[in-house]
């Protein structure tokens, strides 16, 4: 599924749930795998911060900067980094707008 919506020039949003990542190291290691599989253009953070409630590892947006330095750690590009932090939605968004 994360490849058909990669190849639609969507992103996969990727949660902070503690059930899946126990802490953000391995929320960054997977983000990274995703972006290596799916380019780093199709990945973003799916930052419901409401919905995770208190199993989120991010319960709030101050550990976004824990992330994307976290990110950098793991060689990903600036852009790309800001791109999975946020920039990627937005470019679907605006594309979505267009329609």
């Amino acid at each position: 599924m994360a490849k058909r919506i990669a190849e639609a020039d969507g992103v996969v949003g990727i949660w902070p749930d503690w059930n899946t990542h126990a802490h953000l190291d391995l929320m960054a290691d997977a983000i990274a795998r995703a972006a290596d599989q799916l380019g780093a253009a199709h990945v973003g953070i799916g930052s419901d911060m409401h919905g995770l409630g208190p199993r989120s590892l991010m319960p709030d947006y101050a550990e976004f900067a824990s992330l994307e330095e976290l990110l950098g750690k793991r060689g990903l590009k600036p852009t790309e980094v800001a791109g999975i932090m946020g920039d990627n939605y937005i470019r679907v968004l605006r594309e979505a707008m267009k329609t």
